[in-house]
Order: structure tokens, then C-alpha cells, then sequence
């Protein structure tokens, strides 16, 4: 049985690469920006009749995301509410606190989530899920309803036949590319995402010295006092494909990333590589379909993509989300950018004032959100 307690320390935890977990893009956030292109739209074409762009409310509705892999964890179960849809400018989404969060497996194990505030449920770092079990969650909200997801079953993801990358004189840009051979079982789905890590030197930037003037009236621009690392990720992309034409055979140039040419230094990525279900593949091809499709002016507004989780008293209540279960393995990989012949585009170089005294003191990395950290990537320094 799978069981422990989660570490007090949050912001450690959410900054973990191994903290893995299905990031649903917001079904309500898109027919917002929908809505918002027809309500455009109309506003010009209303020479004659004035357009009253005022919208309906909307029932609230539960959101529920997660993910459980055969990768150490902790994992993430993040629960919220969509806010009423109307002309309230407040939040959209809301953190359900309070609930009692669990998985179990098809064996009876259990695996418990702690609340962590802000709608977001951890286990403990020990938890770890197993290849060949299916995983369902349980949720027992504070007014006593509750939810369960079907389901889902953790398939062994294979490994990366190759990454390898292209440079395209047209942009300036590479394009990072894997082959896979998929495995002979029908059905098999794969999702990819990327993280990249840069190395960064100041870290506090220069500011302006308020009703002073250049040169004198910038301040010094700070270096790290450790190793520092800016983080970036693919937030929001839907990065997928099936083996409903090649099962068994091999996914070749299945497009990872486009990097920029802007300079000659190594390009450092980590290729996270999943494993799908059929019920998992199918809803996050119906995610790409919506979030990558093009709208005209009397196209109809996309509907939220139906996930696995469901009330258990009340059929008819629609929740929103999918609680899957995944294989994950992760790949280092580096963009060699220094073989091309013409000149990378370099951003413009950070202002740093000349320092006229004493040399100034450094400045802390600090953790930002996921987005900074003290901590070399794996193999950062081969």
C-alpha cells in the first residue's frame, strides 16, 4: 500500500521535475476568447443596431486534473471551480479546498493526496505508480459530494529511438524532432512535452533610480551569488500522436520544439515522453482539436471537452478534467547551435551601469515560481 505523509515544503515540491501532472487547458478560457472574437466581430458590423454585448451566467463547474506515473513522485491533484460566466471582471476559476483526495489501483491500493491550499492535493514523495495497473480517483468534496474518474490504465512508455534537430535557413530557427518504434499492442498514444534550462549570470537587473537621469540614474545590475538557471516550459501545449497508422512500426520526426538561432551556445532541453491510454489519447486529441482549430465569424463556440471524471450522485452534473495514468521517461538533449554559417539574431544585451566603486555585493537565485532554480539540470556539465 502506498502511503506517507507529504513534505511541508510546497514551493520544493512544485519546483521537483518529477512532480508530474496532466496540465488540462482551461476548456473555459477558450470559449471565453471565442466568445470575445464574435463579440469583435459584431461590434463592427453594428452600424445600425447597437450591439448589447452582455452574456448569459453560467452554471459553476468542477475542474479536475492529475496524473499518476511510474515515476517517483509526489504527484498533483489540482481541483477548482469555474466562476460564474459573466460580466463580473473577477477570477474565472477558484481552488477547491477541503476535500479528501485518493487514488486507488485495480489491487486495492491506496494512495492518498494532502491538501495544500489553492485547490491543490500532494502525495507523499515515496507514492509511485505501477506499469500494467489502472488507476481511478476519489474525491469527497467538503458538502459532502463526491466525484470518481474511471479508470485509467499505466502502459510502459518505450523508449526515444533518437532526438535530433534541423536547422531552417528560412527562419532562423532549429526544429527538434524523435523517432520511436511503438510497441505491437493496438491503441498505444504518446505525448511529449519539453523543458528548457538557461544559464543566467545577473540576477537582479538594473532599475531605474526614480527623478534622476543616464548614465547615474540606473542602478548596478546584480550577479548571482550561486550557479542560476531560468526554466521555461511548453505550459499549455497538446503535443501528441497515436499509432493508429503505424502500430508496431516506428514515429518518425514527431516534432518536439522550435528553437531560436540567437546565439551560438549549446541549447539545453529535457524531452519528457508519455504513455496514453485510448480514453487518455482521445480526450487530449479532442483538447488539440479545439485549443489549435481556426474559428470564422459564424463558426459555433467549442464545447468543453468531455473528460473521465463524474459526479457520483448526480450523473447529470458535467465536470470538467481527466485524472489519467501514465509511463514517463525523460531525455537530456543539446541543440549544438555553433556549426552555421551565418550570424545568430542576438536580442539586445541587458543595460548595466559602469560601476565607479566598491565592487557591488551579488544577489540570490531564488526560486521563482518553477521558473528559476539553484539546481544544475542532469548533465548540464558533460
Amino acid at each position: 500500500m502506498l502511503t506517507g505523509k507529504a513534505g511541508s515544503d510546497i514551493s520544493r515540491l512544485r519546483n521537483n521535475r518529477n512532480i508530474m501532472y496532466s496540465k488540462a487547458p482551461d476548456c473555459l478560457m477558450l470559449f471565453l476568447r471565442r466568445i470575445t472574437r464574435y463579440g469583435v466581430f459584431l461590434l463592427f458590423c453594428s452600424c445600425i443596431t447597437p450591439y448589447d454585448a452582455k452574456v448569459k451566467e453560467s452554471t459553476p463547474r468542477i475542474v479536475v486534473e492529475g496524473l499518476i506515473t511510474d515515476q517517483p513522485g509526489p504527484y498533483r491533484v489540482r481541483i477548482t471551480r469555474t466562476g460564474a460566466f459573466n460580466n463580473n471582471p473577477d477570477g474565472f476559476t477558484e481552488g477547491v479546498e477541503g476535500a479528501t483526495v485518493y487514488a486507488t489501483d485495480n489491487l486495492g491500493n491506496r494512495i492518498d493526496f494532502k491538501g495544500f491550499g489553492g485547490g491543490d492535493y500532494l502525495t507523499a514523495s515515496n507514492a509511485r505508480g505501477v506499469a500494467g495497473r489502472s488507476y481511478k480517483l476519489n474525491i469527497r468534496l467538503a458538502d459532502g459530494r463526491t466525484y470518481v474518474s474511471e479508470p485509467d490504465l499505466l502502459r510502459r512508455v518505450p523508449p526515444i529511438d533518437s532526438i535530433y534537430s534541423e536547422y531552417d535557413p528560412a527562419v532562423k530557427k532549429f526544429n527538434v524532432y524523435v523517432d520511436i518504434t511503438d510497441s505491437p499492442v493496438p491503441g498505444e498514444g504518446y505525448l511529449w512535452k519539453w523543458t528548457n534550462y538557461e544559464s543566467v549570470s545577473i540576477c537582479e537587473p538594473s532599475q531605474p533610480i526614480p527623478n534622476t537621469g543616464p548614465p547615474a540614474g540606473q542602478s548596478p545590475c546584480l550577479p548571482c551569488c550561486t550557479r542560476c538557471w531560468n526554466i521555461s516550459r511548453c505550459i499549455g501545449c497538446v503535443n501528441i500522436a497515436g499509432d493508429q497508422y503505424v502500430n508496431g512500426n516506428q514515429i518518425k520526426r514527431q516534432p518536439i520544439i522550435t528553437v531560436p538561432y540567437d546565439s551560438r551556445g549549446r541549447y539545453y532541453l529535457m524531452v519528457e515522453q508519455r504513455s496514453l491510454s485510448p480514453e487518455a489519447y482521445r480526450f487530449w486529441n479532442a483538447v488539440k482539436l479545439q485549443s489549435g482549430g481556426t474559428a470564422g465569424p459564424f463558426d459555433a463556440p467549442p464545447a468543453p471537452v468531455k473528460g473521465n471524471i463524474a459526479n457520483a450522485g448526480d450523473a447529470g452534473e458535467k465536470v470538467l478534467g481527466f485524472f489519467g495514468a501514465s509511463g514517463v521517461l525523460f531525455r537530456q538533449y543539446w541543440v549544438m547551435r555553433s556549426g552555421i554559417a551565418e550570424n545568430p539574431v542576438i536580442p539586445n544585451p541587458q543595460f548595466c551601469p559602469a560601476e565607479t566603486g566598491p565592487p557591488p555585493s551579488c544577489a540570490p537565485c531564488t526560486e521563482q515560481g518553477g521558473s528559476r532554480t539553484t539546481s544544475a539540470p542532469p548533465k548540464w556539465d558533460d
